[in-house]
């Protein structure tokens, strides 16, 4: 049994549904933040070359831009894959 139907055993279906949605919201939002946690160390890694008192306006940019770029894939691919199922769904209907 999973983590959400535990939670909302005894409950009744319309509260049990509105929790479980919104532990797949929580798990999302998760789910998010550790891949941009991921994105920050990669990015970290390529732009700080040298251990300075301060990050200058270069590492700045430098940082926002790979994470920027690891997001916008990240949604490409996402798109993608939903494109793609959707058209499977369609061919099987």
């Amino acid at each position: 049994m999973s983590a959400p139907s535990q939670l909302s055993a005894g409950l009744d279906p319309v509260h049990q549904k509105e929790l479980e949605e919104f532990v797949q919201v929580v798990e999302k939002r998760s789910e998010f933040q550790a891949a941009v946690h991921n994105y920050t160390d990669i990015c970290w890694d390529k732009c700080i070359t040298k251990i300075k008192s301060q990050t200058d306006k270069s590492d700045e940019v430098c940082l926002t831009n790979c994470v920027e770029r690891f997001l916008d894939t990240s949604v490409l691919v996402i798109q993608r894959f939903n494109e793609g199922l959707q058209q499977a769904q369609k061919s099987l209907q």
